[in-house]
């Protein structure tokens, strides 16, 4: 059964690849509205006071009032469907300098878009207030045709080559913009999450601290059948026993702080990873005790948190959110994987965020 509807699975890849590997240029950019003429100039103002990049092209995006631009990354050269390229979204907050400005990466889920991930979560309003900088990475049609980070691949021609090309966008800006290196994050949503994860486990001297959202728990899957099974079910094996082929020494890692967020209505990802995700992290952490509240009680923004502390900080904190299903919590539900329900995902990462730095 299982190789039937791997074969499956693949054939329809396969068929999908043939469609869009011609209009690959097309959908790989994140569709914006023309702004008006004045929005316009201010914009390339913008732009040009804070010496970015020539390759983008400056738009407005609705849910912030600083600068949007589309990207490309090179990376190192690969024999993987990457091919060396890496699409990517940059928005920087109105009117500030981007020097000395914290940097937070965001990876959509399946059956999404960077511009998509941006407007549902309304993260650039947040970096307006806050003061951040956002980077969107966007998985390829052409890589994968739902637009799945392949977390399910966690191998060199596939998920971990993903990681490293994102961990690797990452330091680029930093160095580009001259970002504050030690405040670098990274966040997603379901498959998103669990590239996240992946992400800060193999690269935890780039990263300050991680958060997750529906993800799935890692190492369990090393194929798309096999996806599957785990966001349904999670690990049957012990999670931490999952984490020596995907750490690259594990004595010696440094720690990654981590933020969990799960509905408790979700049925396409299954509450118990978040759990296991926690066990994980909580491993490596080497966090000791654990505390236990519940917010927004009687209310649709009520979650239970259970913070997993070291040396007295929290290491990992998971929420529990009551009324979210997989979608993301607080965010713009105009929008496909968004809830109105539950506390803003957006500004409990960013408060985690800002208790850790590198």
């Amino acid at each position: 059964m299982a190789r039937k509807l791997s074969n499956l699975f693949f054939a329809a890849i396969k068929r999908a690849a043939r469609m869009q590997r011609q209009a690959f240029k097309l959908v790989n950019a994140p569709i914006v509205k023309k702004p008006r003429k004045s929005v316009k100039k201010k914009a390339a103002k913008q732009v040009s006071a804070r010496a970015q990049a020539s390759p983008g092209t400056a738009k407005l995006l609705p849910a912030g009032k600083g600068v949007w631009q589309n990207f490309i990354h090179k990376t190192a050269p690969t024999g993987t469907e990457l091919l060396g390229r890496l699409a990517y979204s940059l928005y920087g907050p109105d009117g500030r300098p981007l020097e000395g400005q914290p940097l937070v990466i965001m990876l959509h889920g399946c059956q999404q878009t960077a511009y998509e991930m941006a407007q549902g979560s309304r993260m650039n309003r947040l970096a307006d207030k806050k003061g951040f900088v956002v980077a969107y990475p966007q998985q390829a049609k052409r890589v994968q045709p739902m637009r799945c980070w392949r977390w399910f691949q966690p191998d060199a021609g596939h998920g971990l080559a993903e990681a490293d090309a994102i961990a690797s966008l990452a330091s680029a800006l930093v160095r580009k913009y001259r970002l504050d290196g030690s405040r670098v994050y990274i966040a997603g949503l379901s498959a998103g999450a669990s590239m996240a994860a992946l992400v800060a486990l193999r690269h935890p001297n780039v990263f300050a601290a991680a958060a997750t959202h529906s993800g799935a728990v890692l190492g369990a899957a090393h194929n798309p059948v096999a996806g599957l099974r785990t966001m349904r079910q999670g690990s049957a094996a012990d999670p931490t026993g999952l984490l020596q082929p995907l750490v690259r020494d594990i004595p010696l890692f440094p720690g990654m702080p981590v933020m969990i967020l799960h509905g408790k209505r979700d049925h396409v990802v299954s509450a118990r990873n978040a759990v296991q995700l926690a066990q994980q992290f909580s491993y490596l952490n080497a966090a000791s005790s654990m505390q236990e509240t519940v917010l927004g009680q009687g209310t649709h923004r009520e979650y239970a948190r259970q913070d997993f502390l070291k040396d007295g900080r929290v290491a990992v904190r998971l929420c529990m959110l009551k009324e979210v299903g997989h979608a993301w919590s607080g965010g713009d539900s105009k929008l496909k994987f968004n809830s109105k329900n539950g506390p803003a995902a957006s500004m409990l990462m960013w408060r985690f965020f800002a208790m850790h730095s590198r």
